[in-house]
């Protein structure tokens, strides 16, 4: 049988897939590289990470140049979560495991997965005001801007991105300027990372929280986040 990778767009092309209940019923119609239309059997599919969030922001018809730019299977894939939902933590990550003990295919030089798990648990992550996320987080040179998607027309409704001392942060607040949603990027340069970490280790020790790695599967709090980074 011939299986297919994904690489990209996971999320628009997979999401009601794996959110219905019919799955065996149901077929994907995509285009190949040279495009012919391709109807695509899903247990051929072959996915590259185990998991995705089962919630996708809203958007709106405006954007910015400054925006945070990421890909849609980057969302929220590393996270800042209340020390109160450590159970919820705690579930989601042995499903997550079940993938890589269950549903891994390895290749000759590569490791993909035939299923990948759907977390539903946490959905709201954080409450925070966004003035103390400034303030852990930020510092007097930081850049604030909106959000954009790879794949999606404007920019995230609600959304934020903070760019301090190399570090990305990006997250969504309501009209009172409440944080629901808080979560790290990629480092653009190693130029201030300890700086940025001690301020994420202070965060969470301020705040109660974790940093959570859904994909790597790690959780750190204030006494360890300095190894988390350095994985």
């Amino acid at each position: 049988m011939k299986q297919l990778l994904i690489f990209m767009r996971i999320i628009s092309g997979l999401f009601s897939f794996f959110g219905c209940n019919n799955q065996k019923e149901t077929k994907i119609i995509a285009t190949d590289s040279s495009g012919n239309v391709q109807t695509i059997n899903p247990n051929e599919l072959l996915m590259t990470i185990p998991t995705i969030e089962n919630t996708f922001p809203d958007f709106e018809n405006k954007s910015d140049t400054n925006n945070l730019k990421i890909l849609e299977d980057d969302w929220r894939q590393i996270e800042f979560v209340s020390k109160d939902q450590k159970h919820l933590i705690d579930q989601e990550i042995d499903s997550i495991t079940y993938i890589f003990e269950h549903e891994m295919h390895q290749g000759k030089d590569y490791s993909t997965f035939k299923n990948l798990y759907v977390r539903r648990l946490i959905t709201k992550p954080v409450s925070l005001t966004f003035e103390k996320v400034q303030l852990y987080l930020g510092d007097a040179k930081n850049k604030l801007a909106g959000i954009n998607i790879n794949g999606n027309v404007g920019q995230v409704k609600n959304g934020f991105s903070i760019s301090s001392q190399g570090f990305n942060y990006y997250g969504i607040k309501d009209e009172n300027n409440v944080v629901s949603v808080l979560c790290f990027y990629i480092a653009d340069t190693d130029v201030g990372s300890e700086i940025s970490v001690d301020k994420i280790s202070k965060f969470l020790k301020a705040e109660n929280l974790y940093i959570v790695d859904w994909v790597h599967r790690q959780i750190a709090d204030e006494k360890n986040v300095k190894d988390f980074f350095s994985y």
